[in-house]
């Protein structure tokens, strides 16, 4: 096309992949990589897995590998190889595709992405995911309206046969619409497996005159208390930080007892935050059935 060796040799320019030329600069996450990649993909194919979660803003545990695009094919097609690429073949009677609109505000372009559907993605990762993070990823996907429950368990069936379908039918039972985030669904089944009460996701507790206080993150209504997950942006902003003060004194007018959590209470030792709301949930009137929570493992980052 009229382009010397030597200009595509140029510093300003990277080679993400085999023939492919991108403008350094920006960040450098899947989008990026996806964005580069789509100009040579097969005909047909879709970015799956976990770049296709990625894609959609789900969330996504470190553990899966970041930087390696997963692309996935109709069975009777070959799989895409090279560097950088883990390619799938999918058999046709569950191969489903979409197209999402990618925005880069750093280089201000807008783009189409060929993802698989939102129901297979969550299937195809059933085998790589962690039991609690294969739900997360259910919560996510029903509560941003991207399936429903009812999508998820068909797809669950329709999974028998392949990797994790077993681990997927398992999910399907424990996946709840409500939670915003991942760490909020791990604090759930932590608490469940502690042999704690289930609790409300995202529910609007009311004050004693039966005024709308706010929505919380899990709450135990019959018990009025409730568990406020704090994540790194609630003191890395100052008003989010002022406004959470408001809010669990607000709580506690309300007479309800509120307990905060954060990243170590679910990565590192949710052992010391479980006990503390067992005792919590006892002095409300929960009758236990055993002497104290039995003990978990931390979830992977």
């Amino acid at each position: 096309m009229g382009v010397s060796p030597r200009r595509l040799r140029a510093g300003d320019l990277t080679a993400p992949f085999h023939g492919i030329r991108q403008a350094v600069g920006g960040t450098v996450d899947s989008a990026w990589m996806s964005w580069a990649y789509r100009e040579r993909m097969p005909a047909g194919s879709a970015f799956s897995h976990g770049t296709a979660a990625r894609l959609r803003g789900l969330p996504v545990p470190l553990y899966l590998p970041a930087l390696t695009l997963d692309i996935s094919i109709p069975h009777g097609h070959r799989p895409p190889e090279g560097a950088g690429i883990s390619g799938h073949e999918v058999a046709s009677r569950l191969w489903q595709r979409e197209e999402i609109v990618h925005r880069d505000f750093a280089a201000d372009v807008m783009f189409a992405l060929p993802i698989v559907s939102a129901a297979l993605m969550w299937c195809q990762l059933a085998d790589s995911l962690d039991f609690d993070d294969l739900v997360a990823l259910g919560h996510a996907l029903v509560t941003g309206k991207f399936v429903t429950l009812d999508q998820l368990g068909q797809a669950a069936i329709q999974w028998a046969g392949h990797r994790g379908a077993k681990k997927l039918r398992r999910a399907v039972d424990e996946v709840r619409p409500g939670p915003l985030s991942r760490p909020e669904s791990l604090i759930r089944l932590q608490a469940m497996r502690a042999g704690l009460p289930e609790p409300r996701l995202n529910h609007t507790v009311r004050g004693l005159s039966g005024e709308d206080l706010a929505m919380t993150d899990l709450c135990w209504p019959e018990f009025r208390t409730l568990v406020e997950y704090e994540g790194d942006y609630h003191r890395s902003s100052r008003a989010k930080f002022r406004s959470d003060i408001t809010r669990l004194e607000r709580f506690a007018d309300g007479e309800w007892d509120g307990l905060r959590a954060h990243a170590d209470d679910v990565f590192r030792d949710p052992n010391p935050f479980l006990a503390r709301l067992w005792r919590r949930l006892a002095q409300r009137g929960w009758h236990p059935q055993g002497a104290g929570p039995l003990w978990i493992p931390p979830a992977r980052r």
